[in-house]
């Protein structure tokens, strides 16, 4: 799961079928994010919040609820920063943020859940699932 579906979900003004889909898989299974996935959410918030889209409180109440998640980290993510998440930055113009969520689900053989365009697209030419409204 990439921060681009718990912004759409957490923030007022985004809305998705994909994230209102993942958001009940979470009742019964555990997301799998890479080692930095918590420095990306923190820095979304703290810019949302320096950009007034949300308040201090909101964002702490948001906060609160995703750390009440079923979420993992994949620690291992780390070590593959700097070989199999390269090749996939390179092969697919990424940044190494979203490459290191290619290369978990891969590694993982877990489905993906992104919003992001570029990376359902990597995605797919890898042959890694997409979680979308219909996947259970």
């Amino acid at each position: 799961m990439d921060a681009s579906v718990i912004f759409a979900w957490q923030f007022p003004d985004k809305e998705s079928e994909i994230v209102d889909h993942v958001a009940e898989m979470l009742i019964e299974r555990v997301a799998w994010v890479p080692a930095h996935w918590h420095a990306e959410i923190a820095n979304g918030f703290a810019i949302a919040v320096r950009r007034n889209r949300l308040t201090r409180e909101y964002r702490e109440g948001a906060l609160k609820r995703i750390s009440d998640l079923p979420i993992r980290t994949d620690h291992d993510s780390t070590l593959a920063l700097w070989n199999e998440t390269q090749v996939l930055c390179d092969e697919y113009q990424l940044s190494a943020y979203d490459a290191a969520y290619l290369e978990l689900a891969r590694r993982r053989r877990i489905p993906l859940a992104t919003l992001d365009n570029a990376m359902i697209r990597a995605a797919s030419a890898l042959g890694i699932s997409l979680v979308d409204k219909c996947s259970s």
